[in-house]
């Protein structure tokens, strides 16, 4: 009999939800043909919490879900389809769906609705951001776990050492993005590598790190695992 787990992911495909994907393939390649994976991503509607009911309490504010954001989200559910069919895994197993409402939520009620027997969300672990935002808003992670009809592994982020040396971190950041999408054509720009790979504790992005970035790029280029191209006086690295 065929098992089915559920993956949370999100639209940006951030770090967290890469994290999860890497377990769900690991799950997936030794549990191959016999378990399917149902990737749901949840098009968020604002929330409103009721002090006078408590902090927990609230409504879920009515919405009109955007063609762009539908768009955003059928498309990060692709990528995440076509990447898992890179690694070997039938398309017939994999179902996807995008809901509407709060992501903990939604993600439960798909669980009851399919019967599935694994959730799997990621979470950024206990960062002090983190921890400040679970103290206001809750961590869909933890409701997830707290409401689910089935087991749940949550995927936490390993926490992260301040870099000693910045441009070492964004370089190594840029070698293991490349090696997860062999055979991918990638675009980097020094601003787009700053924004994307940044150390967890950045809370900004400055002129630090895009130089840092610039250098880690030039460093690449230099040993020929990126090639440089002067674009309408902008440099873009790309791993041609």
């Amino acid at each position: 009999m065929n098992k089915r787990i559920l993956l949370g992911i999100d639209t940006g495909i951030s770090a967290t939800t890469r994290h999860a994907l890497r377990s769900a393939t690991d799950l997936l390649e030794s549990a191959a043909p016999h378990l399917h994976v149902v990737l749901l991503t949840v098009i968020a509607v604002p929330y409103m919490t009721s002090p006078s009911l408590g902090m927990y309490t609230g409504q879920v504010l009515p919405i009109s879900v955007t063609l762009e954001q539908r768009s955003q989200a059928e498309a990060a559910l692709r990528k995440v389809q076509d990447e898992l069919q890179e690694r070997g895994i039938n398309a017939e197993q994999i179902e996807t769906l995008v809901r509407v409402g709060l992501p903990a939520d939604e993600i439960v009620k798909v669980a009851r609705e399919l019967h599935v027997n694994l959730i799997i969300v990621g979470s950024h672990g206990d960062s002090a951001g983190q921890k400040l935002r679970r103290f206001f808003v809750g961590s869909t992670s933890r409701r997830v776990l707290s409401l689910a009809p089935c087991p749940v592994m949550i995927a936490a982020l390993p926490r992260s050492r301040q870099p000693a040396d910045l441009v070492s971190w964004y370089e190594n950041a840029i070698i293991a993005y490349l090696r997860e999408h062999p055979g991918s054509l990638t675009v980097f720009t020094p601003q787009e590598v700053a924004q994307k790979f940044a150390p967890a504790d950045r809370k900004a992005i400055g002129r630090r790190e895009i130089a840092a970035a610039t250098l880690a790029l030039e460093r690449l280029a230099s040993t020929g695992v990126l090639c440089c191209h002067d674009i309408k006086g902008e440099l873009r690295y790309v791993n041609d």
